[in-house]
């Protein structure tokens, strides 16, 4: 999953996982402001125009909870370095801008109907086959983002989804190259190998001081220990301080007469409902035969006959036939549109005519009906207070930790501050730059620590709490570890080499020895035999399947290479020996098969195609571009 993620980052289709993902964390980020005149604004430059830290710090998290949903219990910080998130952050953020400014250059614009359209369309917004004002705003709330705010958001991706589209359109695949992919991806080959185990040679292996030494002094930066700080923080989150905010009666008053619209609650009717489902493969006779049957319980539902015995006995469907066609209390706009028209034409205790639907026939009874309306202030007071609390809670961390930097730099103690609010001063390991911090969700309180002098107080504000006022306790410089205390480290390393490099020489003899011969690899099999190594076969694989028996070695294009007249590779070095390999077989693919997958064969080689465009496209501006990056604020990237 980990390569097919990367391999295809760039695709529509990861995108459209991204984007079903992230729509409820789009905009929630980490952006952060250093006070007290020391400010990390600046994550990245592209000609001139800055990326900031609360930009980059906002993209960062956002990929980096996309990969959480997608590898839950798996995410470790050994992931997230193997993904290398913080590049592929600040790559998207550069790419979006180089790619922005490229489109308007080319005169490419987004109307206000674009925009309008796309946003319709979004499926989070979606209930049913309809546009839902409620979700959309509801989402738009709990990502504290103005629906101003969204439509330049997706203003922007439409401009850049123009420029992708003027560079991709009339991309297309022959047929001789589909041919081609089939042969690359379907030809099998079977190899036979010796391996000459590194372990043989390693007690043989070793090492004298002059060589440690002389190790030591040409690897020197090996042994460099980063700089470290110590820190202690206290982290002011809201939910910690809900019980110090007061709510008032105006307040509540104030904020249900500015929501009104939150509180108006939609027309909705108690319905029970009776399904005649006829199969989509039915024919005429068959769909009749259902409607005369759904005819006549229609005619006794509505001669007075009991609608949910009714149901129980003919309901085709069975989620609702147990319950006597129950659906429950249900808001206009939320079924079949059918079904919807005619449930809420109807007085409560009213039946339906027959409603022809894409599975069948229904009948529907109303059982009651509430019209639109707005919840009054008692039923809706709870929930007012909750979200002023809320809001105030994070206002007061705010003002708590910007208060007690003031304290705390005019002598008071981490611990006493954070007892005052009920909180807890944390002390933590000393940190090298890059390393998480145990306990810390922001990624910038690092890189501010180290900036700082011993005995240094600050505090770390970001978008989204909580909120961070820490000390420097203690800062240790950049050194390098001592020979004596690198020493055993380093005979292990140099015996470790000696013996793959012995390993290797023993496999280049053998390989030179099985080529003198005759037959290939019964010409090795010899050699190996009178070597006292074992020979062994991968069997048949494809250039898609994974290499069988020899751990992965990336080395398939050299083998697929290999051919009767030529058929030894050259020496390989695996993670435990050094390796001779040789074609035993070769199979060509079997293209009358092919008709099969041609069509999926072309729609995945011109996704490939259109990507490969693109990216050669973006990587035509990188080089064009003027980057410059804050690696203070952006780890893990290259410069």
């Amino acid at each position: 999953m980990l390569g097919f993620m990367r391999k295809h980052a760039r695709s529509t289709f990861i995108k459209v996982i991204f984007w079903m993902i992230i729509i409820v964390f789009v905009f929630w980020g980490v952006g952060v402001m250093v006070s007290g005149g020391n400010k990390v604004n600046v994550a990245a430059m592209v000609n001139g125009e800055p990326i900031t830290a609360q930009e980059y710090a906002r993209a960062f998290e956002n990929m980096q909870r996309v990969y959480q949903q997608l590898y839950r219990e798996k995410f470790t910080p050994e992931v997230v370095t193997q993904l290398n998130l913080h590049q592929r952050a600040l790559d998207d953020l550069v790419n979006d801008m180089l790619l922005k400014r490229e489109a308007r250059r080319l005169g490419l614009q987004v109307t206000d109907d674009e925009v309008r359209e796309a946003i319709l369309n979004v499926p989070n917004f979606r209930s049913g086959d309809r546009f839902d004002r409620t979700r959309y705003l509801a989402a738009l709330r709990a990502t504290r983002t103005t629906p101003a705010e969204f439509e330049e958001s997706q203003r922007e991706s439409l401009l850049i989804s123009k420029l992708e589209n003027l560079l991709t359109d009339g991309i297309t695949v022959s047929d001789r190259e589909i041919r081609d992919l089939f042969a690359l991806d379907h030809d099998t080959i079977d190899v036979t190998f010796v391996k000459v185990p590194y372990a043989k040679y390693f007690g043989a292996a070793t090492v004298t001081e002059a060589e440690v030494g002389e190790y030591y002094e040409k690897n020197r930066e090996v042994f460099r220990q980063p700089e470290r700080v110590t820190l202690t923080y206290v982290a002011y989150t809201p939910k910690d301080l809900e019980a110090s905010v007061a709510v008032g009666d105006e307040s509540v008053a104030a904020y249900y007469d500015a929501h009104q619209s939150d509180y108006e609650t939609p027309e909705t009717a108690h319905l029970r409902e009776i399904l005649f489902v006829v199969p989509a493969d039915a024919d005429a006779a068959t769909r009749a035969a259902m409607r005369a049957t759904a005819e006549s319980v229609l005619a006794e539902a509505k001669g007075g006959g009991d609608f949910a015995a009714l149901a129980r006995a003919h309901s085709g469907d069975p989620l609702t036939k147990d319950a006597g066609g129950d659906l429950g209390s249900v808001e206009r706009g939320k079924l079949d549109t059918a079904i919807d028209d005619a449930a809420f034409a109807l007085e409560p205790g009213q039946v339906s005519d027959l409603v022809e639907i894409s599975r069948g026939f229904a009948i529907v009874k109303v059982e009651e009906k509430r019209g639109t309306g707005t919840q009054p202030l008692t039923e809706v007071r709870d929930q007012i207070e909750r979200a002023l609390r809320e809001s105030g809670a994070e206002q007061a961390a705010r003002d708590a930790v910007d208060a007690d930097l003031e304290k705390a730099r005019a002598g008071s103690s981490l611990e006493d501050l954070a007892a005052t609010h009920g909180l807890k001063a944390t002390t933590l390991p000393s940190a090298a730059r890059g390393h998480p911090l145990p306990g810390v969700t922001n990624p910038i309180l690092l890189a501010t620590a180290l900036g700082l002098d011993t005995g240094a107080v600050e505090e770390v504000v970001g978008t989204e709490p909580p909120y961070y006022l820490f000390k420097v306790v203690e800062k240790t410089p950049s050194d390098f570890k001592l020979l004596a205390a690198a020493h055993d480290q380093i005979v292990e390393t140099v015996r470790a080499h000696k013996a793959r490099e012995a390993a290797r020489g023993a496999a280049e003899e053998l390989l030179t020895t099985a080529k003198a011969a005759t037959g290939g690899t019964e010409g090795l099999a010899t050699a190996a035999r009178a070597k006292g190594y074992a020979t062994d076969d991968t069997g048949p694989f494809t250039r898609t399947q994974a290499l069988p028996k020899l751990s992965g070695a990336p080395i398939k294009d050299e083998l697929f290479a290999l051919t009767k007249d030529n058929p030894f590779a050259t020496v390989h070095e695996l993670p435990d020996a050094a390796v001779v390999l040789a074609l035993k077989a070769r199979a060509a693919a079997d293209e009358s098969s092919l008709g099969d997958t041609r069509d999926t064969m072309r729609d995945g080689a011109t996704v490939r195609k259109r990507s490969a465009v693109l990216e050669a496209y973006r990587d035509m501006l990188r080089q064009r571009a003027d980057i410059t990056i804050n690696p203070d604020i952006v780890t893990g990237t290259r410069t």
